[in-house]
């Protein structure tokens, strides 16, 4: 059995009930230290507390007992760690995946769900999930409806996992650092891409962008550079709309905390593509 399983998928908000945009499996990652995931929660040296949720609630069906630890509230994202201990009778095969989904104060914001399961034992995993969300709304305080309804992306869960979380975001918007840019770049095949602004809390630095027409592929890739010459490659956006014409690229665990940076298109081999663009903290 594998140690280390991550898998995307990206959801469509209209039709979630039934239909995935094409159940598309956009990463598939068995390697422990890779995981951006298991960083938030493994480093030692990185303090999360004040943006985390104790939870330590326990849920139980057919398939097991799943107890919801923590929660953590990013920028447009939420992250999820668990617990799953499965009865006797659940034989799963090597990969174990639980898709929540989440209302926030009510309604769905919800535009990609990753999840990634840790075996601790024969009968004990661990399940992280990063949930990407879309106009997350700006609330100090927020209701969270937390439901386990999917299992291996294809299989309902007939009675799912659900709790009800009361979270805080106060504390993560006043570390927050907003870029505004709102320039224009060519990127990949000439394509013009307004980039809107760059967001970096100490959980992630996300870059978002958008463009007229929808955009076709994914090798949208871009590099944020400090005054001293340190660089961080953005290489995995993903799409916000099912018309594919809104994108975030998201680096996990990158908190931009100067004042002045550059941004530069760079295509696959991280050769700069259009001019670089110089950001500058609100």
């Amino acid at each position: 059995m594998s140690d280390d399983i991550f898998r995307v998928v990206d959801l469509n908000k209209e039709n979630r009930g039934r239909k995935k945009w094409g159940i598309v499996v956009l990463l598939l990652v068995l390697v422990l230290s890779g995981s951006s995931l298991l960083y938030l929660w493994r480093d030692r040296e990185v303090d999360f507390e004040a943006y985390k949720t104790e939870v330590g609630e326990t849920a139980n069906n057919s398939l097991g007992r799943l107890t919801l630890n923590e929660v953590i509230i990013d920028d447009n994202q939420i992250l999820l760690n668990a617990t799953f201990e499965p009865i006797k009778e659940f034989i799963p095969d090597h990969q174990v995946f639980f898709f929540p989904q989440i209302l926030v104060n009510g309604k769905d914001y919800m535009v990609r769900n990753g999840g990634q399961s840790i075996a601790r034992s024969t009968n004990i995993y661990t399940i992280y999930n990063s949930i990407k969300m879309d106009d997350f709304p700006p609330d100090e305080n927020l209701e969270l409806d937390i439901r386990y309804k999917d299992w291996n992306v294809k299989t309902r869960i007939e009675k799912p996992w659900a709790f009800q979380v009361k979270a805080s975001q106060e504390q993560l918007q006043e570390d927050r650092h907003i870029f505004s840019i709102e320039k224009k770049v060519k990127h990949v095949d000439q394509q013009e891409l307004m980039i809107d602004r760059v967001v970096s809390t100490p959980i992630s630095t996300t870059i978002y962008f958008h463009a007229k027409k929808a955009i076709v592929h994914d090798a949208l890739r871009f590099k944020i550079q400090s005054k001293a010459g340190q660089s961080w490659s953005f290489e995995t956006p993903y799409p916000l709309n099912k018309e594919r014409t809104k994108w975030g690229s998201r680096v996990d665990g990158l908190y931009l905390s100067e004042k002045n940076y550059t941004l530069v298109p760079v295509d696959m081999d991280g050769s700069k593509l259009d001019s670089a663009i110089k950001i500058k903290k609100d």
